[in-house]
Parts: structure tokens; C-alpha cells; sequence
């Protein structure tokens, strides 16, 4: 049997659509038509989501929001709740 991958996506508020992969060592990468700004924090954003332990919805999402604002990144067309319900469903 190959490798594992899980995907998600979603129409966030707004009508953009996000996508998330987990790939089989548990690497997540987001996709779609959302922005961050600076750029190039899209990856820390993606090792951070990869980090994250299980948790609640809740607790997933005050996560979320103390790395946005702790990292200084702005996200547009994407939220803390939508990486939360994305996460919920990647992982098994």
C-alpha cells in the first residue's frame, strides 16, 4: 500500500476555496485562494498546522490565533476557525 495523503477543502466566508493535504509523515500543505502577508510565512504557517497536537475545536483555534499574532502574518480569505474545521477533517 502507498503513502496515505488526506485532503480537505472548503468554501471559507467570502466564497474562496482552501485546501489542505497531510501527506503520510503528517506534513501539511495549504492551497487556495487565500493570502498571507508576509509571503513567505506560508510555510512556517504549514510546520506550525504539521505541529499542532490534537486538540478541540476551540482549543485548535486559540492556537491558530496566538501564532498569527505572536508571528506578526495577516491572513486574508482565511481564518483561524476555517484551519481548525480543515485540520478536524485531514486527521484521522
Amino acid at each position: 500500500m502507498g503513502p496515505r495523503i488526506r485532503r480537505a477543502e472548503r468554501k471559507v466566508p467570502g466564497g474562496k476555496l482552501v485546501q489542505m493535504t497531510v501527506d503520510h509523515d503528517g506534513a501539511i500543505r495549504l492551497t487556495g485562494d487565500f493570502f498571507l502577508h508576509p509571503e513567505d510565512e506560508l510555510a512556517d504557517l504549514e510546520s506550525f498546522l504539521s505541529s499542532l497536537p490534537r486538540a478541540g475545536r476551540d482549543e485548535t483555534v486559540t492556537l491558530v490565533r496566538e501564532y498569527v499574532q505572536s508571528s506578526g502574518v495577516t491572513m486574508i480569505g482565511l481564518r483561524p476557525e476555517d484551519l481548525a474545521d480543515l485540520l478536524a477533517e485531514v486527521r484521522p
